[in-house]
C-alpha cells in the first residue's frame, strides 16, 4: 500500500519532490529520542522550580510562589507536565491519570499539575482531578527542553492514531496555545525519581498500569 501511494505521490509531483517527502516522513516517524533527545531530569532538578497555583487564569502572577520542593517535601507526588492545557490529547491523558486519585489518596500521594502556559487552564480542568500550577521557567520541561517542530508533529503516525483516541473517548480541544514543547509525567518521594514518562510525540500517554503498580509499592 506505502508503495502504491508514494507512486502516487511520484506521478502527481514528480520523483524528486517525492523522495524529498518520503524522506522527510521517514525523518518525522523516527524515535524522537534520536531527532530531539530525551533526557529525564534529575528531581532535584525539579525541586528547584517556582510555582504560582492556577485558581484562574487572570489571577495567576499575582498568586504567591510555591517552591516545587516544598510540595514534594510534604508526600510523594504524582506531577502531569502538560505540553499545552487546550489539548484534547493532552486532556484524554490528563483523564486518564486522574482515574488513579482514589489509590493516590489511600497511599498519601499528591497529585498535581504544571503548565508552561496558563492559558486555558481553565478549560483543563474538567479532566483533571488535581490542582494545576504555571511553571513560568519551564523546568518541569527541562533542563534539556524537547520541542517537536509542528511540520514534524503532523507527519508522524503516531499523532493520528492518539487523536483518534481522544475522540473515541470524546474528548474535544482546541488549537490555542504553544503545543511544540513536550512534556512528562513524573512520579516523586522527595528526591527520589520513582517513575518518569517523557512525552515522545504529541499525545504520547504515560502508561497507567505502569504507574499504578509504582504507586501500589508504597506502603
Amino acid at each position: 500500500m506505502l508503495v502504491m501511494f508514494f507512486s502516487m505521490i511520484g506521478k502527481y509531483l514528480g520523483w524528486g519532490a517525492a523522495s524529498a517527502l518520503t524522506g522527510a516522513v521517514l525523518y518525522a516517524n523516527l524515535p524522537t529520542r534520536f531527532t530531539i533527545g530525551a533526557v529525564t531530569p534529575a528531581a532535584s532538578y525539579l525541586a528547584g522550580a517556582k510555582l504560582h497555583k492556577v485558581d484562574s487564569e487572570k489571577d495567576v502572577l499575582t498568586a504567591p510562589v510555591i517552591k516545587a520542593s516544598e510540595l514534594f517535601k510534604k508526600s510523594p507526588a504524582l506531577v502531569m507536565a502538560v505540553r499545552r492545557p487546550g489539548c484534547a490529547l493532552c486532556r484524554r491523558e490528563a483523564a486518564e491519570l486522574s482515574t488513579l486519585k482514589d489509590e493516590l489518596d489511600k497511599k498519601g500521594i499528591q497529585f498535581f499539575g504544571v503548565v508552561h502556559e496558563y492559558k486555558g487552564v481553565e478549560g483543563f480542568k474538567p479532566f483533571f482531578k488535581g490542582d494545576v500550577y504555571y511553571d513560568e521557567e519551564k523546568r518541569f520541561y527541562g533542563p534539556n527542553q524537547r520541542w517537536l517542530p509542528l511540520w514534524m508533529g503532523f507527519l508522524r503516525l503516531d499523532t493520528y492514531l492518539n487523536a483518534y483516541k481522544a475522540k473515541k473517548r470524546g474528548v474535544k480541544g482546541n488549537m490555542e496555545g504553544e503545543g511544540r514543547l513536550l512534556g512528562g509525567v513524573y512520579f516523586l518521594d522527595d528526591d527520589q525519581m520513582v517513575y518518569a514518562h517523557l512525552e515522545k510525540s504529541w499525545g504520547d500517554a504515560a502508561n497507567v498500569g505502569e504507574i499504578l503498580a509504582a504507586v501500589r509499592k508504597f506502603n
